[in-house]
């Protein structure tokens, strides 16, 4: 077992997801043998199809018993299995640098990198690859996936020292990513979308045409879902648009309140109606248990 000591990765309280796993709903297509069924056909235990025998045919793989009855040469297939490729996007933006200001928790962007760290610990620790990108108006971190601890290590440096600053623009990120990635696998995006367009879901669907398995983790501040009580507020674009005003929280509480669930709810519509998970994630909440909630449910679906 490997060691950590990195305050985003807590492996005494990685110990409550031992039993989940990250598993493609769709075939894996890795670089080397591993646990998931692939698109490619090999000689693992599980039988597929057959083929025509053709010349230079493995004559073990003849399925004598079918060639009794038809007079004809079968070869006989089975389900190769591959190791499992994640590819992990962070939202690095100036909204993920909130923290709150009366309900303070960490910040949107650390409660993410605590995400993506477990995560990736758990796709690590099966065997199988892991990369990461770090999202704003470009791409400015790539790491390639790849498998092994001190991968991992370098990994969860990377989240460690991401800052949160300046806009962002995921859709374009993901067409980066995209165009950086060469097998399918499964695709991990952890941001509070609040860039959310029909760029993005233009995006998202590069990645669902190439069969893809997608995870959107929707980071919200318990702020966001419901202003805090105090007497006078300033709101404040964390990106940087134009637009600053004071107002007492009260007085558009209840509009704001409506406004964000549908926001919510049309980032989940669209998430499900293109086959990916959508999983809302407090930063006042347990990571790891919030984490293997999401787990279980997806698995449930499945």
């Amino acid at each position: 077992m490997a060691k950590f000591t990195h305050p985003y990765l807590d492996l005494a309280r990685m110990e409550m997801l031992r039993r989940v796993r990250l598993t493609p709903r769709g075939a894996a297509e890795g670089t080397f043998a591993g646990p998931h069924k692939s698109q490619y056909r090999g000689t693992a235990v599980e039988f597929a199809d057959y083929r025509d025998y053709v010349p230079g045919d493995d004559i073990r793989l003849v399925d004598w018993k079918v060639y009794a009855r038809s007079d004809k040469y079968y070869v006989r297939l089975y389900e190769a299995e591959r190791n499992l490729l994640s590819y992990l996007v962070v939202d690095t933006s100036g909204s993920m640098d909130f923290a709150g200001e009366v309900t303070r928790t960490e910040s949107k962007l650390a409660y993410a990198g605590r995400l993506a760290a477990a995560m990736a610990y758990m796709v690590v620790r099966e065997g199988d690859e892991v990369g990461l990108s770090l999202a704003g108006e470009q791409l400015h971190t790539h790491l390639p996936a790849r498998a092994g601890w001190r991968h991992l290590s370098t990994l969860v440096e990377q989240l460690g020292s991401s800052r949160a600053d300046g806009p962002t623009d995921l859709g374009e990120c993901l067409r980066q990513a995209y165009r950086r990635v060469s097998r399918r696998g499964v695709l991990v995006v952890v941001s509070d979308f609040l860039d959310e367009s029909s760029d993005l879901w233009q995006a998202i669907d590069l990645f669902r045409k190439s069969q893809f398995d997608v995870m959107l983790f929707h980071v919200v501040h318990p702020e966001e879902l419901d202003l805090p009580d105090v007497p006078m507020a300033r709101f404040v674009d964390p990106e940087g648009a134009a637009g600053v005003f004071n107002t007492e929280p009260h007085v558009v509480r209840q509009q704001y309140r409506q406004r964000f669930a549908r926001f919510l709810s049309h980032v989940e519509a669209n998430a499900r109606t293109r086959g990916c998970d959508w999983f809302q994630v407090r930063t006042d909440a347990d990571p790891y248990v919030r984490l293997k909630h999401c787990f279980l449910a997806r698995e449930a679906v499945r």
